[in-house]
């Protein structure tokens, strides 16, 4: 079998967004590239040598503008943070596991075809990001060679030991990307700002041109610096000092955690990322066990020195003869037994006899030879065995997942996560440590049990508990596992997260015959143990289960955690899974579900991800009719809205949603102020987003979702299928010259286009031990005369692109408006308004012109596409139990628990209804806009005689005020033209919020 090469998509929206919010920052700049002079050794002596360097005419002026436009573009506040008096830095905010390094290296490429950007800096604070952004580029080699037409590009990791490469970055004119620690070059500054020339990267080399250093080669080059996970890199004076030093033109920063934000162009929260299916979803499953209180129980809880005293946890005997777990201080000397009330269990030399306060170094000993580190506990017989439960879950999690998804062709990886590698790994001699041990005994029980299944199915399963596990840790000089450090600088260090990285694409790969015995040997591997300081900059696609197993205080967030499994899984063609079933990372965490959920809730809030929050900038990109033509409300607008809201009390001086208005936009009754009333709808649905919270899935009340076979026998339902499982395909004639008359009305009717305003701001200079900086204090609208001058586009094939109609049509389209004058005052404005009107012209064109055949009944649905497979759901959080046996399904799987959730239980409870079903999302219409997929199907008795069958859609708003986006109207417009060419007799197609009664008249 070839090698598995991952697959990339160079489609995602929201990639693509990401990329032409920092690249339309600059538009309006030029085609350029700099040059300067330095001298090279050769064999005949000195020489001069030309050095490429980046160049920027573009305008402070229009810089800022630009910024403005796309912030408003991107619904989010206005701002112009300056960076040593000019706007330099600007930020994107991308949750993990979105592909933030593909964003930045495809816009490197697409400012380079631009604008002829050649020269770039990557600073990273760490080995693993480090080795992660260099693996990164190697796989994404040939995607970006085919989009980019094989530019050419040059990457290298910064190593002062080998200063070619950075000679090369200088007077090549090619792409030149450097990757560099921050730790590289930030030692290099003294506490004043000063440069200290004991660093490599600050000293003269003779192996540079001119004897310069590396610093002074490439801050001539004015570099674009991007920062990866700016919060770990400049958030010292001595880190900005540096990156300062680079004469950067400018500063891109991405991560998903920001502590500064400067300018931000673009966000993606991880509620985005969640609710648009771009991550993983999150699933814990919940061990934990009741306190044992036999025996003597001892944890160290902290210590303190000055005096030396230590606080412990212990079982302390109360009043009545009963124990409770307390925690208590004692100093050298002291005995658990007084500690402890006289506690028989603490009698046998349980005496305090020393305490370490070392930072790294903490621990107790005692008269009996106990010795007690900091976070461990003794004589927890309960310890052992969640570590031990945790163990067996996280393994039949992994063999339920692998049963499931071996069919698709995606192999399953489980990740632990400890903090010691003795606990894994002992060497004199070389033995497994208890965790290994564990794991083997348990996975050897697990297999006998699951085997039988396995073999059913057809799928195999690695019955050697040896074979399927490994362990990622640092090595020493003997080559023996290590404990790494969070900082993981260590050549050792190096080497393992160099080996992660490398044998991505192996752990993804099912064994292959043709494979050899080491090949194999990686391949077979599917639990990694690995040390919890390995807590960023790598992860693995198709980590489906993440267990910690943690003896001393756990220093990981649990955003940290998870964001080793939040990549979308792939298969083994290296091509992504979408399917949101199939992408659920379960945690196996020793606390409870709401323990876990609350406290991730709390570090994304601490990291800045506000939840049900309004602010004035919200509804910024909302559109409104205004005499015959839609236009963007605009922050003005927008804080109208924001405004109207908090006069009534239904969000707080802070932005928060009151539960008031979160109802009022789930049904639909959201007031607004009468001229900005047209927007309601589009309002609703941003309240909506802005109240919902992550989802977090709660293992212990998964279900799997069955086909009733009672229900789906039931002659109801058979008179039912048999109507709607027919399928089509459609044709579209459209009136092209009926098109080309509404859009030009559509573009006539536009908003005016205005030329971007220039903005005169004023600030502060101050002078520190950093050096200098600037504060913005004001700023204002300054008007001008004059026109700007544009280098103009192709206003034709920017439409096309925009809008998929020949150039003959577009042509006809401006000529015929009456409106292209403008598009010379602001062409970006000019473009995006006619796109959107042509748009809005054409999908009403394409639902009129629309006619669907039926396709032969060997091409319908039959009855095996609505078994469910393996769907899980969770009672409550997205899925519900019918009460009276009429549903298709065991559950209801719903998206929404205002308007779906309430319409199923209707539909069960209403005495007419026989029988319904959620479709499920394979029962699809075909559309120019993409397949449509219908909610319910259900069958209305009336007088026990006649039978009236129903395909419903449920949408937000009330039954007569249905909410609807404009491509969900054509998608509806196009499934009504469906149901019509079925001509299935008493079947009716409808749209509604509720089910009532009323709908059903035995008059039809």
């Amino acid at each position: 079998m070839a090698k598995l090469e991952l697959k990339f998509s160079a489609d995602q929206q929201y990639q693509i967004d990401a990329v032409d919010s920092i690249c339309d920052l600059f538009r309006g700049q030029e085609f350029m590239n700099g040059e300067f002079l330095a001298e090279a050794a050769g064999e005949r002596g000195l020489f001069d040598t030309v050095g490429h360097s980046n160049g920027m005419r573009l305008s402070a002026q229009q810089l800022e503008a630009n910024l403005h436009g796309v912030q408003e573009e991107n619904a989010l506040a206005p701002t112009d943070v300056l960076t040593d008096g000019r706007l330099r830095d600007f930020t994107v905010e991308m949750e993990t596991g979105t592909g933030k390094t593909y964003v930045y290296t495809r816009t490197i490429f697409e400012l380079n075809r631009r604008y002829g950007l050649t020269k770039f800096i990557i600073v990273v604070p760490s080995v693993a990001i480090r080795e992660g952004v260099l693996k990164s580029f190697r796989s994404t080699r040939g995607h970006f060679a085919t989009l980019y037409d094989n530019a050419p590009m040059d990457v290298f990791v910064y190593d002062s030991k080998d200063m070619g490469p950075v000679g090369n970055f200088a007077t090549s004119s090619s792409v030149q990307v450097m990757i560099i620690n921050i730790g590289a070059f930030n030692k290099g500054f003294q506490s004043d700002g000063g440069v200290d020339e004991g660093n490599l990267f600050h000293r003269a080399s003779e192996r540079l041109p001119g004897g310069r250093s590396p610093r002074e080669l490439v801050s001539e080059c004015r570099p674009i610096v991007i920062i990866d996970e700016p919060q770990s890199v400049d958030n010292t004076a001595k880190a900005k000092a540096a990156i300062r030093s680079l004469n950067p033109l400018f500063v891109l920063r991405y991560s998903a955690t920001h502590k500064e934000e400067y300018n931000k162009v673009y966000t993606l929260t991880p509620t985005d990322a969640f609710q648009q299916g771009l991550v993983k979803g999150i699933c814990v499953d919940s061990v934990l066990t009741q306190e044992d209180l036999n025996g003597s129980y001892v944890r160290l809880e902290s210590t303190k020195k000055d005096p030396f005293s230590a606080r412990l946890t212990i079982d302390v005997k109360q009043r009545d003869g009963s124990q409770k777990r307390k925690a208590v201080t004692v100093k050298p000397g002291r005995s658990l037994y007084d500690a402890s009330n006289e506690n028989p269990d603490y009698e046998s030399g349980w005496i305090v006899s020393n305490i370490s306060a070392a930072e790294d170094d903490q621990f107790v000993e005692f008269l009996n030879g106990e010795r007690i580190e900091l976070g461990q506990a003794v004589g927890d017989v309960a310890e052992e065995a969640i570590k031990r439960a945790q163990i067996r879950r996280t393994i039949e999690d992994h063999l339920q997942k692998q049963l499931e998804l071996h069919p698709r062709g995606i192999k399953v990886l489980s990740l632990f996560f400890i903090d010691k590698v003795e606990r894994y790994r002992l060497y004199d001699p070389v033995r497994s440590g208890e965790y290994a041990q564990m794991f083997e005994e348990e996975y050897a029980d697990a297999v006998e049990k699951w085997r039988p299944r396995y073999e059913k199915a057809g799928v195999p399963l690695d019955d050697d508990p040896t074979a399927v596990h490994t362990g990622y840790f640092a090595r020493d000089g003997k080559k023996r596992f290590k404990n790494s450090t969070a900082s993981a600088s260590t050549a050792a260090d190096v080497e393992t997260f160099s080996l992660i990285m490398e044998e991505k694409e192996t752990l993804l790969s099912f064994p292959a015959t043709t494979d050899t015995e080491e090949e194999r040997a990686k391949k077979r591997v599917q639990f990694i143990w690995s040390h919890s300081a390995l807590k960023e900059g790598w992860d693995n696609p198709n980590v489906f289960q993440i267990c910690t197993l943690v003896e001393t205080k756990d220093t990981m967030t649990k955003r940290q955690k998870v964001g080793r499994g939040l990549r979308l899984c792939v298969d083994q063609n290296g091509e992504r899974c979408y399917d949101e079933d199939v992408n659920v990372l379960t945690v196996v965490a020793n606390e409870s579900y709401d323990t876990f959920a609350r406290q991730l809730q709390s570090e994304l809030e601490k990291d800045g991800v506000r939840f049900g929050i309004i602010t004035p900038e919200t509804f910024t990109t909302v559109t409104i009719e205004r005499g015959g033509s839609e236009e963007r409300i605009g922050y003005a607008g927008s804080k109208a809205i924001f405004d109207s809201f908090q006069q009534v009390g239904l969000i707080d001086k802070k932005g928060n949603v009151s539960p008031e208005l979160k109802l009022a936009a789930e049904l639909g009754t959201v007031e607004l102020p009468a001229e900005l009333e047209g927007a309601k709808e589009q309002v609703e649905a941003l309240i909506v987003h802005k109240v919902q919270k992550l989802q977090i899935k709660d293992k212990s009340n998964e279900v799997t979702v069955e086909l009733r076979k009672d229900v789906s026998e039931d002659p109801a339902f058979q008179e039912l299928w048999e109507r709607i499982r027919r399928r089509t395909r459609f044709e579209v004639d459209v009136d092209s010259d009926k098109l080309i008359v509404d859009a030009i009305e559509s573009v006539q009717g536009m908003p005016r286009v205005e030329a971007p305003q220039v903005l005169s701001t004023r600030a502060d200079i101050s002078v520190d031990d950093t050096g200098v900086g600037a504060e913005a204090t004001a700023t204002s609208i300054v008007q001008t005369g004059g026109r700007r001058v544009y280098d103009l586009p192709d206003p034709i094939a920017e439409l096309q692109d925009a809008v998929g109609l020949t150039r003959a049509t577009i042509k006809r389209i401006l000529e015929g408006c009456g409106r292209f004058d403008e598009f010379a005052i602001n062409p970006a404005q000019f473009l995006a308004q006619v796109a959107a009107k042509i748009n809005k012209a054409k999908n009403e064109a394409v639902a009129e012109g629309i006619k669907y055949t039926k396709l032969p009944d060997d091409e319908w649905y039959t009855m095996e596409d609505l078994e469910p497979g393996e769907l899980k759901a969770y009672l409550d959080q997205n899925a519900w139990e019918p009460k009276n046996g009429k549903s298709l399904y065991s559950y209801v799987v719903y998206d929404s628990s205002s308007v779906e959730k309430p319409f199923a239980v209707e539909l069960d409870q209403a005495e007419e209804v026989k029988v319904f079903a959620k479709l499920p999302a394979c029962f699809k219409i075909d559309t120019p806009l993409g397949g449509y997929n219908p909610d319910w199907a259900y069958v209305v008795e009336k007088d026990g005689e006649h039978r009236v069958y129903f395909v419903t859609e449920t949408k937000g708003g009330g039954n007569n005020d249905i909410r609807v986006s404009d491509s969900e109207r054509t998608k509806i417009k196009c499934a009504r033209r469906h149901f019509e060419a079925i001509a299935a007799p008493d079947l009716e197609y409808n749209v509604r919020t509720t089910y009532h009664a009323i709908e059903f008249d035995g008059s039809r």
